[in-house]
């Protein structure tokens, strides 16, 4: 018997890669015919590449081919589009190196924009200001096991002109700009500067030329640096905190030195205080008249690199400046650095913000970073991102507060901000219902508790956390009656209460919503935020006094959103 149906049903799944099969006697060979060749156009006379337009079309290159392979046996529909094609750019007409250009499947044209060749031009070596040829070609290859086509060359002169790399930009994991940046003020390919960030925050690291740097992609190879299509971002090792950072494209390596603290010593004494996000150390100074100082900076270090890997132990390092107050160098070993400093009160701003210009003088610290309004949960039902979040009630604490349901096998966690990068796991001896928190910079979870709804209290300063079961939600104070009406749940969303009322008359004091009737476990707030409540301080929510008397109103109660609203019946 044939076997042509069974060929047509498999559809090529081995000839295509193979390029022909060959089969027993009772079975027809089908092949896969040569196809055309390629032919490659465009980029025709000399490309002087300028900075002064660089998003300007510098080069088109176009080719022919639909994608469509021709088959022996024309009964069988062979894959459209099944050829990978690369364009491949090159210093010699032999492609001794290529630089290959990723092409999506179907497309037969490429428009280069000049910064985007003189970018490609500067990786492939190219000197700036010099006309030099370049070769261009396209790779066609059907699978991996098969010998790839090439098409006609193209030939072109083109002169790029010169990118300082001197300063380069920080890329947040997403790629998006931050505002640190790393300088290599001798453009010799090693970039440093100092850093404020969270443990183990992703980052990448763009240079002037579009040049965009990762961690090599492979395990363990967290400190080695890589500008390869298969790199992966880099990340800090723990430690939060001020990182002063090198980055050695030449090398292809990094380095990342926490520093732990700095202690200020000469006509001024003390220690300076970290602000993250504006990346300034800060002393507050009093002097009873002007006076010019002169003080040292010195402090204590932790470095990870390639031999101590994110997970340390990290060398210990000695840390100082020196130098003018205007510019000042960071080392090892420093010096005493003099400046002016005005009578009265004031602040001692050593700023780090910008690499080239690290200074140290009076002015104003920068307001601390306000704290984040939610803290984020994954796990708490599922793994799928960051749906349930706790709301922030007390920022000298850093206490997050509301309710969710929990239905949990494997235990959750507790992010700072909705990303996978940092996250908080219990600490050993921690409970379900209660414990201390950790940086899960390894496995583990927070213990979940058995399946209900529950208050959630995290308090980030003191890295603890406690859960209690709801049982019973009342709401008091609406209407100024302090005693307690039963609330409803919503036989769809555990997490949402309703209670029916009429409006009456003022509610000068707020409502209060008791959790399982304690008046020590409550939700009051404000604007339509519930916020989580342990004392009298914690006021009650506010807006019915807005509805009008003699009407029936809902008023909903969303534990897991902290939110509440008053509607019409």
């Amino acid at each position: 018997m044939k076997l042509k149906n069974i060929l047509r049903t498999a559809l090529l799944s081995g000839i295509v890669t193979l390029g022909f099969t060959s089969c027993d006697s009772d079975i027809d060979p089908v092949y896969v015919l040569p196809s055309d060749d390629i032919k490659l156009e465009g980029a025709r006379g000399d490309v002087i590449l300028t900075p002064d337009n660089p998003q300007a079309l510098a080069m088109t290159i176009y080719w022919n081919g639909d994608g469509q392979l021709a088959l022996s046996d024309t009964l069988l529909q062979a894959p459209v589009n099944a050829a990978v094609e690369t364009i491949q750019l090159s210093k010699d007409e032999q492609f001794s190196t290529t630089l290959d250009l990723s092409v999506e499947k179907g497309v037969r044209s490429r428009q280069f924009l000049c910064e985007e060749l003189n970018s490609l031009l500067g990786r492939l070596g190219y000197t700036a200001d010099e006309k030099a040829p370049l070769y261009i070609r396209i790779r066609s290859v059907l699978a991996a096991n098969t010998n790839p086509n090439y098409s006609s060359i193209i030939k072109v002169m083109v002169q790029s002109y010169r990118i300082h790399l001197i300063l380069g930009t920080v890329l947040d994991k997403d790629w998006n700009e931050t505002a640190m940046q790393l300088a290599s003020p001798e453009e010799n390919g090693i970039y440093q500067g100092f850093m404020g960030v969270n443990g183990w925050t992703n980052w990448w690291f763009r240079e002037a030329n579009n040049v965009v740097w990762g961690n090599l992609g492979q395990d363990g190879m967290t400190f080695h640096a890589s500008s390869a299509d298969d790199h992966w971002n880099f990340w800090f090792p723990d430690p939060a905190g001020c990182y002063y950072t090198t980055l050695n494209t030449f090398e292809g390596w990094w380095s990342a030195l926490h520093i732990d603290n700095l202690i200020v010593s000469g006509d001024i004494n003390g220690e300076m205080a970290y602000n993250q996000k504006a990346n300034q150390w800060t002393l507050p100074v009093n002097l009873p008249s002007a006076s010019t100082v002169s003080i040292t900076i010195a402090g204590h270090g932790r470095l990870y690199n390639k031999e101590t890997t994110d997970m340390g132990p990290a060398v210990e390092k000695e840390v100082a400046f020196g130098g003018n107050n205007k510019n000042l160098v960071f080392g090892e070993t420093g010096s005493a650095i003099t400046l002016d400093l005005p009578s009265g009160e004031t602040n001692l701003v050593l700023d780090l913000s910008k690499p080239l210009e690290l200074t140290v003088e009076a002015g104003e610290a920068a307001p601390e970073a306000a704290p984040e309004t939610h803290l984020y949960f994954s796990g708490v039902v599922n793994w799928d991102g960051f749906d349930d979040y706790l709301t922030l009630y007390d920022e000298e604490t850093l206490a997050y507060g509301g309710a969710h349901w929990v239905d949990s096998e494997w235990g959750y966690r507790a992010y700072p901000q909705p990303d996978w990068a940092t996250a908080y796991k219990a600490a050993d001896g921690a409970t379900p219902l209660n414990g201390n928190l950790i940086l899960a910079d390894s496995d583990g979870n927070i213990p979940a508790p058995e399946k209900g709804l529950y208050v959630m209290d995290f308090k980030l300063k003191d890295l603890t956390y406690q859960l209690t079961k709801i049982e019973t939600l009342t709401y008091a104070g609406l209407n100024d009656d302090w005693s307690e009406h039963a609330m409803t749940q919503s036989a769809d969303n555990p997490e949402i209460f309703t209670a029916e009322f009429v409006k009456e008359k003022e509610t000068p004091w707020g409502v209060k919503v008791l959790v399982n009737n304690d008046w020590g476990l409550f939700f009051g707030g404000g604007n339509g935020t519930l916020l989580l409540g342990h004392t009298d301080a914690t006021t009650g929510f506010d807006g019915d006094n807005s509805l009008t008397v003699g009407e029936t109103y809902i008023l909903t109660v969303d534990l897991g959103k902290q939110t509440y609203s008053y509607s019409l019946k």
